[in-house]
């Protein structure tokens, strides 16, 4: 799943891969990891929500995620990325 945005007119996206649970802020300059497989809570973690800051280019972007109670790894979670505590994107999916 890719989500869009933009950050002081560069194009970014949020990009999580469903199967292995890595996810990663996509700049122009390079890559900013938020989960990967080394980090056990992203494979193991009983809260439904998650929440990643992480500073790009001097703003604070904060990935949340809600996932759904009942078997929520088999249904869509929802997704919202905020900048410096503005919303930018929000979407559903793996």
């Amino acid at each position: 799943m890719v989500i869009e945005f933009e950050l002081e007119g560069r194009k970014l996206s949020y990009s999580r891969d469903p199967f292995l649970g890595q996810s990663e802020i996509r700049t122009p300059d390079g890559n900013f990891e938020i989960d990967s497989l080394a980090k056990f809570g992203t494979h193991f973690n009983l809260n439904t929500t998650s929440v990643n800051t992480i500073e790009v280019y001097g703003h604070e972007v904060t990935v949340e995620k809600v996932r759904p109670q009942w078997f929520g790894g088999l249904r869509p979670a929802k997704y919202r990325i905020l900048v410096d505590g503005e919303l930018t994107a929000e979407r559903s999916g793996y």
